[in-house]
């Protein structure tokens, strides 16, 4: 703000040095209604500081609502005894305020016991042309298939196929179905053919000729 105020014309309505006792513009001597011009910016400065703490106290007005429709602000804690939720002790622990009212929580219940494996209570080994004997002949680089037949059929076993002599008889295993092999007549001379699951076993003595 000036040192020397600036009074205005009463004519013209233009504002001037305070020193001088005529208007510059219009010469109407200060005599004629001329007024302060300072007088006039303190008006409006007022008004302004007036307008900016009526917006100030709205905001604020405002900033207090949005906090009650949010609950309590971010940071803040339960204090101690005021019933649910984990608060620190004087020892600096947590303690919950649920596990307080409602007793200490109990460890889940044990899992149920799976069940027990279905056991093998009997096995043999068949052929397309068996007739009830467990014996059989076949020809050097001939094939036949063999299969085993488990009681029950759902039982739980690894099956296993063995050849005594694997340069008389050979067996391949189908990689699909273990139950299942191909017996092939490689020299001459006699070998047995066992397959065993479970704890049961089965045999088949093989001529090859």
């Amino acid at each position: 703000m000036s040192l020397i105020p600036k009074v205005k014309c009463g004519r013209c309505d233009r504002s001037y040095s305070g020193l001088k006792f005529r208007c510059p513009y219009c010469g109407a001597g200060r005599s004629r209604g001329g007024k302060r011009a300072s007088d006039v910016g303190d008006a409006t400065a007022r008004r302004m500081i007036k307008a900016l703490l009526l917006l100030a106290l709205v905001i604020t007005v405002i900033a207090v609502a949005v906090m009650d429709l949010d609950g309590e602000p971010a940071g803040a804690t339960t204090e101690p005894g005021s019933g649910s939720g984990t608060t620190l002790n004087g020892g600096g622990t947590e303690e919950n305020g649920d596990e307080e009212e409602n007793g200490p929580s109990l460890p889940p219940p044990p899992a149920p016991p799976s069940p027990s494996p279905i056991a093998v209570t009997s096995i043999s080994i068949n052929w397309a042309a068996n007739v009830g004997f467990n014996d059989m002949t076949i020809g050097v680089g001939h094939q036949l298939e063999l299969w085993a037949e488990i009681f029950p059929t759902d039982a739980d076993a690894v099956i296993n196929w063995t050849t005594e002599v694997p340069t008389v008889a050979g067996i391949t295993i189908n990689p699909e179905d273990h139950r299942r092999v191909t017996l092939e007549g490689r020299g001459p001379g006699e070998t047995v053919i066992r397959v065993t699951a479970g704890g049961e076993s089965a045999t088949v003595l093989v001529r090859v000729n």
